[in-house]
């Protein structure tokens, strides 16, 4: 992006800065939607717009391999100097590793002098960036962020040291099947029948299936102490304890009351939306799957709840605000649900569509009027076909049971 030198001074002064001290040559570094390999002078990113940034990095190998790639978010404030220090043991930024207020002045009054060892920000994909973060504020990402302030694409995982059924070996350790018996190589293979044997076999009163004992045999994992996405919990349960099977079966039509549940986790309903652009970031420039994962059961969840719509008018405006952009930046492919193949983002959005459309909700023409050329903005985009959201789908129809 071309700028002339009076605005670059501006930009140096009044957006702020990033050193990262000691950065090998090499290593793919980023900010936000672009990214680069350091060279061997490199101290960091100047001219950095006020808001929430996403910084990241991966070792790259000497034959070209790229190590997972390792992040943080971070808002800057007009004019601010952050200083981080590379970690050459660990391989990564050390966030642990600060400096006083005395090196910040001092480095300030030397700004012009390193200007020369600093990466301009891409202003180029500030626009798009502001669409993908603006409902992000630094509460929300600072609640959102793993307890260690890194998001890693590739968790480290650690033993749950527990069961994770109730079955329970077999009081004769000559018949007791362990994952070392299983293979010579240490590793569990298929469970044979002496190992099923070897399982006194209950859960909820019936025997163990051999998936079920294949899946004991393995190890129980779960993320590293703060390690793991600080993420809205969803309810265990989509309808209120004490539910009478009709009420469960309306609530599992209009899941409102599974969206209460996650609202009632916020301070005010717009930070939804923002952990909606806090979780597409990053799988998008984290590249976490677990947060891909999370992004789509919102997604999902806030298609799936007429009611809710009526109340959180605002809410549902901001959502679809946000979702547009992420759309773009995302291949179609990865919007299918692993298990039907089919688009669960299009099915959902049919749901939400015909909701919005529906006379019963007595909605204003304009919110209407938007939602409908939203979608012929997908139409065009995508070919996915919004013309007959009124008919239900096959698997939403009502099942008649011939007794």
């Amino acid at each position: 992006m071309e700028m002339d030198q009076d605005e670059a001074r501006r930009l140096l002064v009044e957006g702020a800065t990033l050193l990262v001290l000691d950065v090998p040559e090499g290593t793919n570094f980023g900010i936000d939607l672009k990214s680069w390999e350091t060279g061997e002078r490199f101290k960091g990113i100047k001219m950095i717009p006020p808001g929430i940034h996403f910084i990241y990095h991966s070792a790259i190998g000497r034959h070209g391999d790229t190590a997972p790639r390792i992040g943080f978010m971070e808002f800057f404030k007009q004019g601010d100097i952050i200083v981080k220090k590379w970690d050459s043991d660990s391989g990564e930024i050390d966030h642990s590793k600060t400096v006083t207020e005395e090196e910040i002045q001092r480095i300030r009054a030397n700004l012009y002098n390193i200007d020369r060892f600093l990466g301009p920000y891409p202003y180029e994909i500030w626009n798009k960036w502001k669409l993908l973060s603006d409902k992000i504020t630094e509460p929300l990402a600072k609640q959102l962020m793993p307890a260690s302030g890194v998001i890693r694409s590739a968790l480290e995982l650690v033993s749950l040291n527990e069961s994770k059924t109730d079955a329970v070996p077999n009081s004769d350790p000559s018949t007791e099947a362990t994952p070392e018996s299983n293979s010579p190589s240490g590793k569990h293979s298929c469970p044979t029948s002496e190992d099923v044997g070897s399982y006194k076999r209950r859960r909820h009163g019936r025997p163990l299936t051999v998936e079920e004992i294949e899946d004991d045999l393995l190890p129980g994992l779960k993320p590293a102490p703060g390690t793991a996405l600080r993420l809205t919990s969803f309810p265990k349960l989509y309808y209120p304890p004490g539910s009478t099977p009709a009420e469960i079966s309306l609530h599992s039509m209009d899941s409102s009351y599974a969206l209460q549940t996650l609202l009632d986790q916020h301070e005010r309903p717009d930070n939804l939306v923002g952990e909606l652009q806090f979780t597409f970031l990053c799988f998008l420039v984290g590249q976490s799957l677990e947060a891909f994962e999370h992004w789509k059961r919102l997604v999902d969840l806030l298609c799936n709840c007429e009611r809710a719509i009526r109340e959180y008018h605002e809410l549902y405006e901001n959502f679809m605000w946000a979702l547009e952009p992420q759309l773009w930046e995302v291949q179609e492919d990865f919007l299918a649900d692993i298990v039907t193949n089919n688009n669960a983002i299009y099915r959902a959005l049919r749901r939400l569509f015909r909701a919005i459309q529906s006379p019963d909700n007595n909605l204003e023409g304009r919110f209407k009027t938007w939602t409908s050329r939203f979608a012929e903005r997908l139409t065009e985009k995508f070919s996915w076909d919004f013309s007959d959201i009124d008919e239900e789908e096959e698997d939403e129809k009502p099942v008649i049971v011939d007794l």
